[in-house]
């Protein structure tokens, strides 16, 4: 990722503001000894800054005009990007160095489903955000809250008998906890409390799920509508792909964490050359991104695509299929 432009804000502001094109990026306003007064993204960065340093065009009748930081500001600091992800990604790197996660407002911390197949008789739980990486496993997501989360355990209870209920029991034909169970009459639990499946015939039917959440592939298209395309294990590897100005940009993404130093930008005549070009060596996934990655996948009419991988599949009909269609 391209290192910051800086401009001292000293001496004829017209000028200075020349210096910053009229392009798409991340702009960021210091004050004394470095301190940040303000980060955006915009459209143009040139337009962004006059409108933030008193020099904008005047405001709509009515509307309240951006702060004057004139008085305070002592530097200018912008990242020209070349696609919306791109400006995402760069505004999410220089806020986490200025402004800790707990202080984030406008980002929400997504969902997940919790399914572990080892269990002695695992259900489907809804939990909260992912941390750290190394709680990734047997976590599917991300969804955009705990309700969205909630809708998909009950999708996924109507297409696949695994118990709703966190009782502790010992399986018995004649069990009373299992006899009254609403969920054991109607059938729509396997009811391993009733001995009606056995216990490793239920581990394989929670593995048979866990299948159905990790790849995305796999599931059939009325899925979507609980459970979205992007859903799949926490810890897996994707692409997220998306046209840029020098081509078609690719991050890819490791374990919640986009891999900044092996995003690559290839020509799409050159798809079969990247198929095996995306270097993994080093990769460590540290979850970080996780927040700010489903928040991007949950806006409205993003151009980016978001691609789950097979296990290290990095197939040049994978990548195609990537850069061409949608998830």
């Amino acid at each position: 990722m391209a290192a910051a432009n800086l401009i001292p804000l000293d001496g004829d502001l017209a000028a200075r503001l020349l210096e910053v094109p009229a392009a798409p990026g991340v702009g960021q306003i210091l004050g004394d000894e470095g301190r940040s007064l303000v980060i955006s993204r915009s459209a143009s960065l040139r337009r962004w800054a006059a409108s933030h340093l008193g020099a904008g065009r005047p405001p709509r009748k009515g509307a309240r005009p951006p702060t004057d930081l004139r008085p305070v500001a002592r530097a200018l600091s912008f990242t020209t990007t070349t696609s919306g992800f791109h400006q995402r990604l760069v505004f999410e790197r220089t806020m986490a160095r200025h402004v800790p996660a707990s202080a984030r407002r406008d980002l929400k911390p997504p969902a997940y489903l919790h399914l572990d197949p080892a269990e002695r008789f695992p259900r489907i739980t809804v939990q909260g955000p992912v941390r750290p990486a190394s709680n990734a496993a047997g976590s599917y997501g991300p969804f955009r809250n705990r309700r969205a989360a909630a809708a998909a355990v009950a999708a996924l209870h109507k297409r696949f008998p695994l118990r709703p209920c966190d009782y502790d029991f010992e399986p018995a034909p004649d069990l009373a906890l299992g006899l009254g169970c609403l969920y054991a009459q109607v059938r729509t639990c396997a009811a391993p409390c009733l001995c009606r499946v056995s216990e490793d015939g239920y581990r394989g039917l929670a593995a048979e799920v866990s299948r159905f959440l990790a790849d995305p592939a796999a599931r059939p298209e009325e899925a979507a509508s609980s459970i979205p395309r992007w859903v799949a294990g926490a810890d897996v590897r994707a692409l997220v792909v998306e046209e840029g100005q020098g081509g078609v940009e690719v991050y890819p993404v490791m374990a919640g964490t986009v891999l900044d130093e092996h995003a690559m930008t290839v020509g799409r005549d050159s798809v079969e050359d990247f198929a095996g070009g995306l270097n993994w060596t080093g990769a460590v996934g540290t979850g970080h991104d996780r927040d700010w990655l489903a928040s991007w996948l949950y806006t409205p009419r993003r151009a980016g695509r978001y691609v789950v991988l097979e296990p290290l599949d990095m197939s040049s009909a994978l990548v195609r299929r990537a850069i061409t269609s949608a998830e």
